[in-house]
């Protein structure tokens, strides 16, 4: 009995394997490529297709522009028909049909409208929105203007007050501090009115857009603010007023005014001078008016066989009955260098420059020592080489010198030193322009 199962076992095996096998001779069917991209590529199921297409309808009816498309999707594939105002719109909508999971392909079958009303109906729907935005923060608009202006009217009456003398403060520093308050009060109505209007992100990025600037522009102009503080230091300091005389950098002249950028000097040829505040800063300044006593000094050569003492007292008898050359401190004369033709003597005398002008003194001056050593018979050489005798052992006759004329001493006491202030005059005419503010007190 178990023979006979094992036997029929076997052939049961042996027919299995025979019907499996291909036959001898044969060749196994080829695959079908069709077949096989069919199985690759799975198509999604209709029920996919309707999911999808409902999903980009939904969206495209959240998107105003979009409102005029119709979307249909099958096997993946998304059809967009209808009608957009911007051709730029149908490229958008495509892009984003394509964004969807489950969208193979997109066909864009949008167009650009064409006809007047649909393209100006979205304008004035905009239109429409503003205007009732508008309504909505007229209110809040209104205060936020008045906030400004108060702002505004109370800064520009500060900038209009006058209060540098009352302070004691100099124009330009009081003129300083008077556009500091300006500034605050105007940021302050600024950031009042951004707050109001819901716009505070705003003022971060205009206070970083200022900082930025703020640094460029202080590369851009350092020249220009460097002037600016030298003249809010010569401001303070005020180491010259209109009018005085004045020396700097070889510039010599009056003072007209002190700008936020520079200082304008009339010269005595009646030219106008600028030099720039830091200019005037830095280098060596000398006021000439700021003592009113000012020592007038010129030179005289002599022969060196003149009697030096007599020359010395000459000049200054001559010095002190001048009219315009102070009694106290007195004249005096100096013997300041020697050469082979000549003695160079120094003569000085001071000046009161409120009741004299001291150029008149000073040219007077010359012109009467002058006089007066020539009609004693002072040799005034010319710097020559002359061939000179031994002289011999007896003693040569001396010269008499003579006391200058009573006309020499006449012509120097009434000699016309007034100042005349013509020059006064007309700077003080300048230095009151309304057109250029002058930072100097008066």
């Amino acid at each position: 009995m178990l023979r006979f199962v094992f036997f029929g076992t076997a052939l049961l095996l042996l027919a299995w394997a025979g019907s499996a096998a291909p036959g001898v001779g044969q060749e196994a069917p080829s695959p079908d490529p069709v077949s096989a991209d069919r199985d690759t590529v799975q198509q999604p199921p209709a029920s996919d297709d309707a999911q999808l297409e409902q999903r980009l309808q939904a969206t495209f009816r959240e998107v105003e522009a979009f409102q005029g498309i119709t979307v249909t999707v099958q096997h993946g594939v998304a059809h967009l028909r209808g009608t957009v105002v911007d051709p730029q719109q149908a490229s958008e909508a495509e892009r984003l049909a394509r964004e969807f999971e489950g969208v193979l392909y997109v066909e864009n079958d949008v167009t650009a409208e064409t006809d007047l009303v649909d393209r100006v109906t979205p304008a004035v729907s905009r239109l429409q929105e503003y205007g009732q935005l508008f309504v909505e923060y007229l209110p809040v608009g209104i205060v936020a203007l008045l906030i400004l202006l108060i702002t505004g009217g109370v800064a520009r009456w500060v900038g209009g007050w006058e209060a540098a003398k009352r302070l004691r403060m100099s124009p330009l520093a009081w003129s300083l501090v008077r556009r500091l308050i300006q500034v605050v009060l105007v940021l302050f109505g600024l950031v009042v009115t951004f707050d109001l209007l819901g716009v505070t992100s705003l003022v971060g990025a205009l206070l970083g857009t200022a900082g930025v600037a703020g640094l460029a522009l202080g590369f851009a102009f350092q020249d220009i603010i460097e002037n600016y503080l030298a003249g809010v230091l010569l401001s303070v300091r005020q180491p010259f007023r209109v009018n005085d005389l004045v020396s700097i950098d070889g510039h010599e002249g009056r003072v007209v005014r002190l700008t936020a950028r520079e200082l304008v000097l009339f010269t005595f040829e009646g030219n106008h001078v600028r030099l720039p505040n830091a200019t005037v800063f830095k280098n060596v300044l000398v006021n000439y008016t700021l003592n009113e006593r000012r020592l007038a000094v010129f030179e005289v050569g002599v022969h060196p066989q003149e009697d030096l003492a007599s020359v010395q007292r000459l000049g200054i008898e001559t010095l002190g009955a001048m009219k315009g050359i102070l009694e106290e401190p007195p004249p005096f004369a100096r013997i300041v260098a020697i050469s082979d033709s000549s003695v160079t003597v120094r003569y000085h005398g001071w000046v009161n420059q409120t009741d004299a002008d001291f150029t008149k003194v000073q040219s007077e001056a010359i012109r009467l020592v002058k006089t007066a050593l020539d009609e004693a018979g002072v040799d005034l050489p010319e710097p020559t080489f002359r061939i000179i005798q031994m002289p011999s052992f007896e003693e040569p006759a001396t010269e008499e010198k003579h006391m200058p004329p009573q006309s020499v001493q006449e012509q120097a006491r009434s000699v016309d030193v007034a100042p005349d202030g013509r020059m006064e005059a007309q700077v003080d005419e300048e230095a009151h322009d309304p057109d250029e503010p002058n930072l100097l007190s008066e």
